[in-house]
């Protein structure tokens, strides 16, 4: 507060009003801060549209799934749903790979095979160049459905 004589003759001539030329001051000063940080601030997000796929439909599908079930004699093996036999799996697993851009794999095994049939099938799959193998379990199976 600020006080400013009067030469009147009302009283002592001391009269009491709030200075304003500070406020207004300080009001200039972060109008003017407001008006160089506003233009300098970004505007909305940055988003990258995804592109189109042009390769065909099965450039689409995920990775090539491998099943493997326990047979009355021997192991039966299931590439992206087609019978397989054991001796034609590698070239199987090679041309379902090349048809993907992604070379991933999943193998899909029975409980109740010998845990080097299922070795068999990823050695396979790394034989063929599969950049990711992966095991589907039981949990997993029950919760796509």
């Amino acid at each position: 507060m600020a006080f400013s004589t009067n030469g009147t003759s009302e009283g002592s001539g001391l009269r009491s009003e709030i200075n304003v030329t500070p406020l207004i001051d300080v009001l200039l000063v972060m109008l003017i801060i407001f008006m160089v940080i506003v233009p300098v601030m970004p505007h909305g997000l940055k988003s990258a549209i995804p592109a189109a796929n042009r390769r065909g439909a099965e450039s689409t599908l995920g990775p090539v799934l491998v099943r493997v079930e326990q047979g009355e004699t021997a192991a039966r093996y299931f590439v992206d749903g087609d019978g397989v036999e054991t001796i034609d799996l590698q070239r199987r697993l090679a041309e379902a790979l090349a048809r993907r851009p992604a070379r991933q794999m999943l193998v899909r095994a029975d409980a109740r095979l010998d845990y080097g049939v299922v070795a068999g099938v990823i050695d396979a799959g790394q034989a063929v160049g599969a950049d990711g193998i992966g095991l589907v379990t039981p949990g997993i199976a029950r919760m796509s459905k």
